[in-house]
């Protein structure tokens, strides 16, 4: 028996030896066994194509998408519905086990609640900075549209110029009403859906202008300066406004951000003290009231900063 173990160790040792030191067989690349034109995915990328899959069947068989294609768009987030859904519904998970991990059961469904709402508030975010820049910028678009017009250009050719030579957003909105007019859009119509869609009452008036300027003649590049001359001196008195109201806009987020950072802290040094909060029914009509309270005063407050031009 002896002999017969000795025997097995050393045909293990010679079978682990050829292994190591046996020359490879010879293999053809993958590249060469994929068809033309097919591309070599992952596990990982078939995973997630096929949960973006079943997400966007799931979002289609009920017909309701918490984030629309027009959002992203205006968010620059250059990602399919399905898509972000996805993403956020994967970060919704990770971001629900981490709190699991650090606070319970009760704190990782919080969290995990917070991701699809701070998503909202990231697109709107990322919306209002976009047509804010789009707004900024109308003035030098509509300087270089004028003097295009003066130098013979037509205006489509002028509105070319513009989504060649601007900024974003600019560049990409021209762009778009460039191409939609190519396809047989009328100029004007596509200029009206991008002041819709930019919630830009400047670039409305130019949209108007240049519809009146067509339907009764003259001189586009003056009427355009005249709107542009209005739009500055309106942009003048905004920024004015702005920044009278800056120290309230700055008090305001000031006493939005004091509740939750000073629960935060007493909660951080002394738990207890919330206890009661949440497990007597007085606690929890003093939490739903103080909720209720502070949406209100957000709201409140938002419309006392917001002064409109």
């Amino acid at each position: 028996m002896f002999a017969a173990g000795v025997l097995f160790v050393l045909l293990a040792l010679a079978l682990v030896v050829y292994l190591l030191t046996a020359p490879p067989a010879p293999r053809v690349p993958v590249e060469r066994r994929l068809a033309p034109g097919e591309v070599r995915t992952s596990p990982l990328e078939t995973l997630v194509e096929h949960m973006e899959a079943t997400v966007d069947r799931v979002l289609r068989s009920r017909g309701w998408n918490p984030f629309p294609s027009r959002d992203l768009e205006m968010a620059g987030i250059r990602m399919q519905q399905s898509s972000f859904a996805t993403a956020v519904i994967a970060t919704a998970v990770v971001v629900s086990m981490l709190g699991y991990v650090l606070g319970g059961v009760l704190v990782g469904l919080l969290l995990g609640a917070l991701v699809p709402f701070g998503a909202r508030v990231v697109i709107g975010s990322r919306k209002r900075k976009r047509q804010e820049a789009f707004a900024d910028q109308l003035e030098s678009t509509l300087e270089v549209i004028s003097s295009a017009l003066r130098a013979g250009h037509s205006l489509p050719s002028a509105l070319d110029t513009v989504s060649a030579d601007a900024q974003s957003p600019t560049a990409e909105e021209f762009a778009r009403i460039v191409n939609e007019g190519r396809l047989g859009l009328d100029t004007v119509d596509a200029m009206r859906e991008t002041a819709t869609r930019m919630r830009s009452e400047d670039f409305g008036w130019i949209t108007d202008a240049v519809a009146i300027q067509r339907d009764t003649g003259g001189n586009l590049s003056e009427v355009l300066d005249r709107v542009g001359e209005t739009i500055r001196e309106r942009n003048t008195l905004a920024k004015q406004v702005r920044a009278i109201s800056a120290e309230g806009r700055a008090s305001a987020k000031v006493m939005m951000a004091l509740p939750i950072v000073m629960a935060a802290f007493m909660f951080w040094r002394n738990p207890s003290t919330f206890t009661p909060l949440f497990t007597t029914g007085t606690g929890q009509l003093l939490v739903g009231v103080s909720g209720v309270l502070y949406v209100v005063g957000y709201f409140w407050i938002g419309k006392l900063v917001d002064v409109k031009v």
